[in-house]
């Protein structure tokens, strides 16, 4: 094996790819795609012209619509005793946009409140309207029920939690959803990287196959050393687009905290309100140590490297890429099931079936970071995967080696499973 070789093979592959438009576009939509995600919604936010939506209240307990009054003043309007028939008409021509029914039948019990709307709210519309009428009913209840104010108060008293990750150097405060976010987060990215990386390997393999090319190539390189250059030269290229997007993210979030900063309004009433719904929402997003970004980017590298031998594997045995599809399922399925276990990891980081799961070496590139980041993984874990990953990485690329000698030089030859294997034991 000559490294040299290997590494102009690397050197062609990365300098070719770089210098494409598709990689500068890609490399510089994501970055658009971020200021779309983060501007959009603020720009709605100032441009929001929507009326105030009206709900009708037909309150036949007489006291109940004060109480809805306290919830919000201007979305509640009282109705005069009328046929249900009279309430749907005016939904219908747009005088109200909802309408509430409430008998003493529902402050007796836990009955369902019927809203009746025309569903221009949505479910926003039919969240707050029900958050106000829990409200309401119960405030009314415990008027009813005689309850002291003391007993009111504790009533109205919310318990928030938060949790805490104990590590050998102490607390660290941490939320789990957050944990779980930053995981899944990763997991995808991965996932997504070992299909299109791979694919690009692929499509590279089929079309030097198609024209030619690699029949004077290969005059000059070993099969071997040109798949491993390519497989590290598109692994290359790989790193350098998520480092772009990392910083160019980094930079569009500082700016735009900057921007939100500055255009946000001084009222501490409104900002009360804002830190209020932060801590109701029960997320916060937890600070990334170092470790977890080096063990992301390592289990990217190992998922890239293990899939893109298959992936090469299955251009070389070829001629066009419609003909891969009977070949894929062997790829496929190993990325997919990952996927169906993250909600059973998530739940349990530290089970049999996750700890299992993450180490067999196809699944670990997209489960081990999920666990890393929910939590502590012993290292003789970590240390037994990346063993794993490496071993099972030389035995796949020697197999993809095997299968690449031979079928980049077969033409007009649909290969089969059976066929691959026989190319794999030539000497």
């Amino acid at each position: 094996m000559d490294f040299n070789k290997i590494g102009l093979v690397l050197h062609r592959e990365y300098m070719t790819r770089v210098r494409t438009k598709a990689f500068l576009i890609s490399t510089l939509l994501a970055p658009i795609i971020m200021i779309a995600l983060i501007g959009i919604p603020v720009l709605l936010s100032f441009l929001d012209t929507d009326k105030a939506r009206v709900i009708g209240v037909d309150d036949r307990t007489g006291t109940v619509f004060a109480r809805l009054l306290e919830q919000d003043s201007t979305r509640y309007r009282q109705l005069d005793p009328a046929p249900a028939d009279s309430f749907r008409a005016m939904v219908l021509d747009g005088r109200l946009n909802g309408y509430l029914t409430i008998t003493d039948a529902h402050l007796a019990d836990s009955a369902a409140v019927e809203f009746l709307s025309d569903g221009t709210g949505g479910l926003s519309l039919f969240s707050d309207v029900r958050a106000d009428v829990r409200a309401a009913l119960r405030d009314e209840r415990l008027r009813r029920a005689d309850v002291s104010e003391q007993v009111k108060a504790i009533l109205a008293q919310r318990t928030e939690m938060v949790s805490r990750k104990v590590t050998l150097e102490g607390e660290e405060e941490q939320d789990t959803l957050g944990l779980f976010a930053v995981g899944y987060i990763m997991t995808f990215i991965i996932y997504g990287a070992m299909f299109g990386y791979g694919a690009i390997i692929m499509r590279g393999v089929i079309e030097e196959k198609s024209n030619r090319i690699v029949e004077v190539i290969t005059s000059s390189v070993r099969p071997f050393e040109l798949l491993m250059g390519k497989v590290l030269g598109v692994g290359a290229v790989g790193l350098t687009q998520f480092t772009l997007w990392a910083v160019s993210s980094a930079l569009i979030m500082a700016v735009a905290g900057m921007v939100m900063g500055g255009a946000a309004t001084p009222d501490a009433a409104q900002s009360a309100e804002a830190v209020q719904a932060a801590a109701d929402s029960g997320f916060s997003m937890p600070t990334i140590g170092i470790g977890l970004w080096v063990a992301f980017v390592l289990f990217f590298l190992g998922g890239y490297l293990i899939y893109s031998a298959l992936f090469a594997a299955v251009g070389s045995a070829v001629d066009n890429e419609t003909e891969t599809q009977q070949l894929m399922l062997p790829i496929t399925l190993p990325i997919i099931i990952p996927l169906l276990l993250i909600g059973p990891i998530a739940s349990d980081p530290n089970s049999n079936l996750a700890v299992v799961a993450s180490m067999i070496p196809f699944f670990a590139p997209m489960l081990m970071p999920l666990r890393l980041a929910m939590t502590d993984v012993p290292i003789w874990q970590v240390a037994t995967v990346a063993v794993l990953i490496i071993g099972t990485f030389a035995g796949l690329i020697w197999t993809a080696a095997r299968i690449y000698r031979v079928g980049i030089l077969m033409y007009g030859k649909k290969a089969g499973f059976r066929e691959m294997a026989r190319w794999i034991r030539y000497s």
